[in-house]
């Protein structure tokens, strides 16, 4: 092994436009990174206004842009941050090493593939990569030796036990939703739940953001159903309250940090049955999920959230607290530890 004065250059790239849950976790990676030498993003000047980057961090719109700058020769570590770079990364990669570049490709794998098509190019792509990092075990079957460091949660709490001095969260008898208008978000099943809901009285609201599909005919057609429960303008963290009752009715997720924002945040979550769900709380505590689509389950358990004993209620929440509380960060101390291993090995 040929020993390095300095360490090889660490190189993150991700061609998203708009802001999403991998999108935090690259901003969440940057920072932790951000004391280190020669760490580059590739990312389009749409995308790189939608997160923070740090000053340190060495910023190129593309990757051909990034590969004019290196030296003849020079090592480098190459991750993908999304399934849709993986194409382009692969063969640049596979360009550079022609030209005499050592070049080690690693692939986060945040998603899931939204159907057969994608899912089988998605193996192929990934089976080219040296190595791969899922957000969550089950993601493992696009790839069986992908490394599994821990499951993805917030990088920080959004509030901690010792916000809540009494021990004690009140319900609210509030119920929200909120999320991307794309169709794997799942919120056009919201009315089949949401409309029940209200009939029993309880107050009912969702809020749309933007989507990454630009699927128009489905956003309108999402706007006309949920009319009698959305509210003005996107939502985000802040808007979810201690003791809140949240719908996540996703069709297809991995990590969803929603979820994890919603139990950080004191509030009891709701949740499909996909991705990680089922690994956030073993015991159905603080959370309760129901089949992908199974509207009529969504109502019956978001109804024994909504009138289970007050002091269970209360115990739920705050364990759902203290598990994000326990979580948070552990992913992401984990990750930037493998490529800061994988660069020093030049």
């Amino acid at each position: 092994m040929n020993v390095r004065s300095s360490p090889a250059a660490l190189m993150i790239f991700d061609p998203k436009l708009a802001r999403g849950g991998g999108q935090v976790v690259l901003e969440d990676l940057l920072s932790h990174l951000q004391s280190e030498p020669d760490i580059h993003l590739v990312m389009p000047a749409d995308g790189q206004q939608q997160i923070s980057i740090p000053k340190s961090v060495n910023r190129h719109g593309s990757l051909g842009d990034y590969v004019s700058t290196l030296a003849p020769g020079e090592p480098v570590v190459m991750v993908s941050n999304a399934n849709s770079g993986m194409p382009s990364l692969v063969k640049t990669a596979r360009s550079m090493r022609s030209q005499g570049h050592t070049v080690h490709t690693i692939a986060i794998v945040h998603n899931y593939p939204s159907d057969p098509v994608r899912a089988f190019a998605t193996r192929k792509f990934l089976a080219e990569f040296d190595e791969a990092i899922v957000v969550e075990p089950g993601l493992t079957s696009l790839r069986a030796d992908a490394l599994t460091p821990s499951w993805l949660s917030l990088r920080t709490p959004l509030q901690t036990m010792a916000d809540f001095p009494e021990g004690r969260i009140t319900r609210t008898l509030r119920v929200k939703s909120y999320g991307r208008p794309d169709k794997e978000k799942g919120l056009d099943f919201l009315p089949q739940i949401f409309g029940p809901l209200s009939e029993a009285g309880y107050e009912c609201e969702v809020a749309l953001g933007n989507g990454f599909s630009l699927d128009k005919r489905y956003g309108d057609r999402l706007r006309r159903d949920l009319a009698p429960w959305l509210t003005d303008g996107s939502r985000n963290s802040t808007w979810i309250e201690p003791g809140d009752v949240f719908i996540i009715p996703s069709r297809t997720e991995a990590a969803c940090l929603l979820t994890q924002e919603v139990l950080s945040r004191g509030a009891f979550a709701i949740a499909s049955r996909v991705g990680l769900m089922t690994y956030l709380s073993p015991d159905n505590v603080g959370m309760r999920t129901f089949p992908r689509g199974d509207t009529t389950t969504a109502v019956k358990v978001a109804r024994e959230a909504l009138e289970m004993d007050a002091d269970r209620f209360s115990f739920e929440c705050l364990e759902g607290v203290q598990l994000i509380e326990h979580r948070a960060g552990r992913w992401h101390e984990d990750v930037v530890r493998t490529l800061l291993e994988r660069r020093a090995r030049f």
